[in-house]
């Protein structure tokens, strides 16, 4: 339930985005009727889950200006993906010009069953968190009720759907579940920012966390193996072996069960938990909860 209540608020954010990008001019009640939710929801998408966009509003109308829309040059939104580390998902750069996002009726590209966490909960932690980002101040907080002094913030980080903060504590690069932050503090000091820090952040996944890594060893069957030899679908996933059914025997390195759950879930009944034990349990707990809870 959880994931598809995500899956849709993704769905309808992704193609508010387009529909803004084309130029439209969106009044909450239509949007109300063409998405099935009420206008105090599609207010709460617009003012604060698209916050961070320049949006602009008359009454119950909103738009992006055309200047933003890039309609007055030749220029694409490469940069921007560039920056949000998501150009490698466009196979070319022409695919991205504006003019060819904003010139059909029907946008080239559709996401599906992206996995997307809603930060609704703990929005003013994510604010705290980006601005001290932006101006390179030291932060304190609490994490998992452990207190943290001394954090200096590099990078705000969406692994696998996760919100995760990447910062230097003890003089060690570390990563937080945004979820699990409370009574963030941003003093004035400032810390110098480290290019080496930076590189390393965008070349790693978030597994140098503050919680102990767990292994995970899987069985692909075969009638799944080339998804997963073709594409990394596991957090810091590696191939162990190619049985001679063509089956896979693979690891995955996890500091929270529920980075996996979802994915080994999904590819049910072709995928098997060689170990641990534990994971194993976990999931069929899930799976006997969902049943049971089809059943009543």
């Amino acid at each position: 339930m959880w994931m598809h209540t995500h899956d849709t608020l993704a769905k309808r954010l992704g193609l508010i985005l387009t529909r803004l990008n084309m130029g439209e001019r969106l009044v909450l009640e239509t949007l109300s009727q063409d998405y099935g939710v009420s206008v105090r929801t599609l207010h709460r998408d617009l003012n604060e889950r698209l916050g961070y966009l320049p949006i602009q509003r008359t009454g119950s109308t909103y738009y992006l200006n055309p200047r933003y829309l890039g309609r007055s040059s030749k220029s694409d939104i490469k940069p921007v993906l560039d920056m949000l580390g998501l150009s490698k998902i466009f196979p070319a750069y022409d695919a991205l010009s504006f003019s060819r996002l904003s010139n059909n009726e029907v946008p080239p590209f559709l996401f599906r069953d992206m996995k997307v966490e809603d930060v609704t909960n703990y929005q003013a932690t994510f604010k705290s968190l980006t601005l001290a980002i932006q101006n390179l101040q030291i932060t304190s907080f609490t994490y998992k009720q452990q207190q943290y002094q001394k954090v200096s913030p590099y990078r705000l980080v969406n692994d696998r759907g996760w919100w995760y903060l990447a910062a230097i504590h003890n003089d060690m690069l570390k990563s937080f579940k945004v979820a699990n932050i409370s009574e963030v503090v941003v003093t004035q000091l400032n810390f110098t920012r480290s290019k080496s820090i930076d590189s390393e952040i965008t070349n790693s996944s978030m597994l140098w966390l503050t919680d102990k890594p767990i292994e995970v060893v899987l069985k692909i069957d075969s009638a799944i193996a080339s998804h997963f030899s073709n594409t990394v679908l596991l957090p810091d996933q590696q191939l162990l072996k190619v049985l001679d059914d063509d089956s896979l025997l693979v690891t995955s390195t996890i500091t929270d069960k529920k980075q996996i759950i979802p994915v080994l879930k999904y590819w049910l009944p072709d995928i098997e938990i060689l170990s641990p034990s534990e994971l194993k349990q976990s999931l069929v707990y899930e799976l006997q909860f969902s049943i049971d809870q089809l059943s009543m």
